[in-house]
């Protein structure tokens, strides 16, 4: 395991699973699309398959949220992991559609690259494993892993053609096995899981404190950080990398190895960019780190699709990567700064939950754009929606400032500067 002093055994424990996930995550939702609509699954209805993903990933938000200080975070964490076996299991032998499509919605197949219960609790019970100091570092040094891991991902979600090619396989045989592959990282992740110490759960001196209601400072912060971030939610919701897989396999035709490609480079430079934007951050802040990188990308959105070429719009596509998520382990770390510590759970549990409903219905939307009305037009869309947002985020909290920023002030005005 990578070892950092500053943080906690189960820190590194969790940068391992999260690392694995992404991997499983990132090659299955290359072809994830692709496999449902080779089963004869019209495109709306795979969008309909995401959003009912997406809206169970919302409920398990909410319970996670608030059970999960009272049931054990372990636990959740072991109980998610045996669902996503589960999945696996069952798309590596089943033929049946219709029970493949009630799977993948009760599992949330296809929609763990986004955010869900398993990584809303990673992100609480490392924000405890670290000092305020670490936490954006410890944030931007996970989510550069994940990128990096999901990067290798996109780039073995080739291998069904290798399988096609070396050995004749079938394709819908070949997208079996890795399936199989699924199940199996999930099972490994499971053993991690089993490692936890109890250390992840909430301390006992604040367990009381936990099922006080929250403070007004809280909730007028929850409400508004979920507003926006719902916002920002809806647009990503209408690109994921599903629906942007199929976009370059209908629109240019590419192979879902070269597609596989084109996202293992954006999430190769995602992954400087998260070492970025921690450096950064320790400069101008983490609201201006999450504004300054963030429009700029959603603005290079808008113009993907009207390129002329593969070419032109894949280096834009890959290009904006260095910009579009520098905004993560700051908004992660963001809002794990400004609530007390035993307000987390349930605030993550909080503010999942309108994002996670706005970007349920982002995937439905658009797929029906996609098929009747234009392939492009959902790319227009997110990229102004997204641009509103990041200009909403900065006027509303460009005040409320983290305790290492106020810290930091203090050292400064000490020191005579």
């Amino acid at each position: 395991m990578l070892s950092f002093s500053w943080l906690s055994r189960d820190g590194h424990v969790l940068f391992v699973t999260n690392s694995i996930t992404s991997f499983a995550n990132s090659y299955v939702s290359v072809f994830f699309a692709i496999f449902l609509t080779s089963l004869d699954l019209p495109l709306w209805q795979v969008g309909l398959v995401l959003t009912g993903g997406l809206l169970i990933s919302t409920l398990m938000n909410v319970v996670t949220g608030f059970f999960a200080d009272k049931i054990g975070r372990r636990k959740m964490l072991v109980f998610y992991t045996c669902l996503t076996i589960l999945s696996g299991v069952v798309f590596a032998v089943i033929r049946y559609v219709p029970l493949l499509v009630v799977t993948a919605i009760a599992t949330m197949l296809g929609s763990k690259r986004v955010m869900g219960p398993v990584d809303m609790l990673e992100r609480v019970i490392l924000a405890q494993s670290c000092s305020d100091e670490h936490r954006t570092q410890m944030y931007a040094i996970r989510n550069m892993l994940s990128s990096l891991l999901g990067a290798s991902g996109f780039l073995f979600s080739g291998f069904p053609i290798l399988l096609q090619n070396l050995i004749h396989m079938d394709q819908m045989a070949s997208f079996r096995i890795m399936f199989v592959i699924y199940g199996m990282l999930a099972f490994v992740v499971l053993l991690l899981y089993s490692r936890l110490s109890s250390n992840v759960e909430i301390s006992t001196s604040l367990r009381e404190n936990a099922s006080e209601p929250l403070s007004l400072g809280t909730k007028s912060i929850v409400i508004k950080l979920s507003l926006l971030f719902s916002m920002d939610s809806f647009g990503g919701g209408l690109l994921t990398s599903t629906l942007v897989s199929y976009w370059f396999f209908q629109r240019f035709g590419l192979s879902v190895d070269i597609i596989g490609t084109i996202f293992f480079i954006a999430s190769l430079l995602a992954a400087v960019s998260f070492l970025l934007a921690t450096r950064i951050a320790a400069k101008i802040g983490l609201i201006k780190t999450m504004v300054y990188s963030h429009l700029p990308s959603n603005i290079m959105t808008i113009f993907i699709p009207y390129l002329p070429t593969a070419a032109t719009s894949t280096i834009i596509y890959t290009s904006r990567s260095l910009l579009s998520q520098m905004d993560r382990p700051t908004r992660q770390s963001y809002t794990m700064a400004v609530v007390k510590p035993e307000e987390r759970t349930r605030v993550g549990g909080l503010i999942n939950l309108p994002r996670s409903l706005t970007q349920a219905i982002s995937p439905t939307i658009s797929s029906i754009l996609m098929q009747f009305v234009g392939l492009s037009l959902p790319f227009l869309i997110a990229g102004v929606i997204k641009s509103i947002y990041d200009i909403a985020l900065y006027w509303t909290f460009k005040d409320i400032r983290p305790p290492e920023e106020k810290n930091e002030d203090h050292k400064r005005a000490n020191s005579g500067y």
